[in-house]
């Protein structure tokens, strides 16, 4: 039994440790890649004995038939950009080659260790032994600093039996499924370290949580293997991090997506952002995607326990982006704390001012109220110039005076605030006097049935006004021809938990409460979300669907996650004020439409003696999803 790997790590602190296990992309030399026909499967044989590839088996369940994954056209694009590198059981722990290349993965290799269910169309993995392997190494050794491109290992995958699995293991209780690992400075190996970037792994339990998946990445570019100058350094003992990614549903496919685009590495787990990271120090080494199996647990002599990986999903994905601009202008107008009339003498209207994308004109050069990412709606107070949007950096920056504006007909407050053209192209209209430009919840026009705003964002400046929390709204659904906002996400300083701001039922036709009909004054309740200070990064998520509404907030790293649920017709009590209320299953009927809004939304009136007090904020992402369940 090879045991080289586990003394290193049991040499090393338990900061370091934490990211050990990583691989190198050496190999033996190749085995037979002991090509199949994909179309018909031998028999099986017992798994207990060694198995010739070219006789593969389900060891495990005798129901999935195994064939060759070529046959799906799915998996054409990670086989023709793989190699297949795995471990062969018998021979020990630790063993890998090189055992087929993207020719025979693409002319029908399979074998007991990797193939596909002709029952489900799954890719599954497995192995046994600790440190052994069955994963496909992407070929391509890229730049992470290559501007203008994004990489991305998209993935929908379960693991089988893990728990199970891990708790007959007499030492480590965690398995690698997907990692970023490096090639070196050069393609040629030259400068390579012994480490991966990133992997991403199931733990049985770790800091009191019991499996979840983790993120472990580490945090230099050091090579602190045991033979290394930096071996034992400061550096070295602390090169690792942990990100929780959540508890794994081991009963469902988890769909995670790894992108790694101009050195930012962003991981998203059923579409929710967990981590977006600098990775800058990792700029001089090639990197290259790897999926599969990968286990950091043994279990001891004769028990022969496999770990098993499903994937519905394996795709790498390579676009190219227009630079750090992470949403779509041509999806909103902006609204502006200035008439038009004083935007323009040649304009009558007393109504705040509206700006709309090229798209929306048949000649936008001619038109005044036009806006793409490369407009300064730039105008002046008294107080001094004021950008309401402008990009910089990659960035979208609004901002709103306190001693000035003019507001929206159906508010008393200003804003300079994106409002959402839902499906406007498709359309061929910009117009908002129909809900032609807003979503249903089941939206027939578009076959989507569920919607999502994702904003990260950061609160630059804000007023400091005696006896005045600064509230602003920063995100918004609203529904069409409707007062009362089903969603407003407010932030009121630095040392105030966000809140969002609901309504438990509403008015159609833009009738406002009065007199308490219906009972409207009790509608109004908020809940608590995380709290972010100035300057600080942070995100929103913002999903409605059949089902309710789904809330989240988070730092950009990932950490301060809260989350929350509120279904349609189902009593609620975790409220800012302890009440317990009903969101209306009138949310839901059919007729009403909705549209989001992201940007500011100040929560109090202007006034003059507040001139130059002002609100500023950036978004680095405003994403909107319509998507189908």
């Amino acid at each position: 039994m090879k045991k080289t790997a586990l003394i290193s790590c049991l040499l090393l602190t338990p900061a370091f440790l934490a990211g050990c296990g990583g691989d190198s992309d050496t190999s033996a030399t190749p085995s037979n890649p002991g090509i199949t026909d994909p179309t018909e499967p031998e028999e099986p044989t017992d798994p207990s004995e060694p198995v010739d590839p070219t006789d593969p088996v389900d060891p495990v369940d005798p129901v999935v038939k195994p064939v060759a994954p070529s046959l799906y056209s799915k998996y054409d694009a990670v086989l023709t950009a793989s190699k297949l590198q795995r471990s062969d059981p018998s021979e020990g722990d630790g063993n890998k080659s090189d055992v087929a290349d993207s020719d025979a993965l693409m002319v029908g290799y399979y074998d007991e260790y990797f193939y596909a269910d002709e029952n489900t169309k799954n890719l599954i993995f497995k192995m046994s032994g600790d440190s052994n392997r069955s994963e496909l190494r992407v070929n391509e050794n890229f730049d992470i600093s290559e501007t203008g491109v994004s990489r991305t290992l998209s993935t929908s995958f379960q693991p089988v039996d893990i728990k199970s699995v891990l708790e007959q293991s007499v030492d480590g209780d965690e398995v690698t499924f997907l990692q970023v690992h490096n090639k070196g400075t050069s393609s040629d190996g030259t400068g390579y370290i012994p480490h991966p970037l990133l992997r991403v792994t199931y733990e049985l339990e770790r800091n009191g949580e019991m499996g979840h998946y983790w993120a472990v990445l580490k945090v230099n570019a050091l090579d602190c293997s045991s033979s290394s100058e930096h071996a034992g350094s400061s550096d070295c003992n602390n090169a690792y991090q942990r990100i929780d990614l959540g508890e794994a549903n081991l009963d469902a496919m988890t769909d995670m997506d790894i992108t790694i685009q101009e050195e930012r590495l962003i991981i998203e787990v059923d579409g929710v952002q967990k981590l977006d990271h600098d990775i800058s120090y990792w700029a001089d080494l090639l990197s290259y995607f790897k999926a599969g199996i990968y286990n950091q647990y043994d279990d001891g002599d004769g028990i022969n326990t496999w770990s098993e990986v499903r994937f519905s999903k394996l795709e790498v994905q390579q676009e190219s982006f227009e630079q750090g601009i992470n949403w779509d202008i041509d999806q909103w107008k902006i609204t502006i704390p200035v008439s038009k009339s004083e935007w323009d003498s040649s304009e009558s209207s007393s109504s705040a001012a509206e700006f709309k994308p090229y798209h929306c004109y048949s000649s936008p050069e001619s038109e005044e109220f036009v806006f793409n990412n490369d407009s300064d709606i730039l105008y002046h107070y008294d107080s001094g110039d004021i950008s309401f949007f402008k990009v910089v950096d990659n960035r979208v920056h609004f901002a709103t005076d306190m001693g000035y504006g003019t507001s929206t007909s159906n508010s008393s407050y200003i804003r300079s605030e994106f409002r959402e053209l839902f499906n406007a192209q498709a359309l061929d209209t910009c117009s908002t006097s129909s809900d032609a430009t807003s979503w249903k919840i089941n939206d027939s026009a578009t076959g989507t049935d569920v919607h999502t705003l994702t904003s990260t964002l950061r609160i630059d400046d804000y007023p400091q006004i005696s006896g005045q929390d600064p509230k602003v709204v920063v995100g918004q659904v609203h529904g069409w021809e409707i007062s009362q906002a089903l969603v407003k996400l407010l932030w009121e300083g630095e040392s105030k938990p966000t809140r969002v701001i609901l309504n438990q039922d509403f008015f159609t036709d833009n009738k406002k409460c009065s007199d308490n009909e219906d009972g409207c004054d009790d509608w109004p309740f908020s809940v608590e979300m995380g709290t972010y200070a100035a300057n600080e990064e942070w995100q929103y998520q913002i999903t409605v669907d059949d089902n309710g509404i789904t809330l989240m907030t988070q730092k950009e790293n990932g950490e301060g996650k809260v989350e929350r649920f509120l279904g349609w017709g189902a009593a609620y009590s975790e409220t800012k004020d302890g009440d317990t209320i009903t969101m209306s299953t009138d949310w839901a009927e059919p007729e009403i439409a909705y549209y989001f809004k992201a940007g500011l939304y100040p929560q109090f009136k202007p006034d003059s003696d507040n001139a130059g007090q002002r609100f500023e904020a950036s978004f680095s992402q405003i994403d909107i999803e319509h998507t189908a369940n």
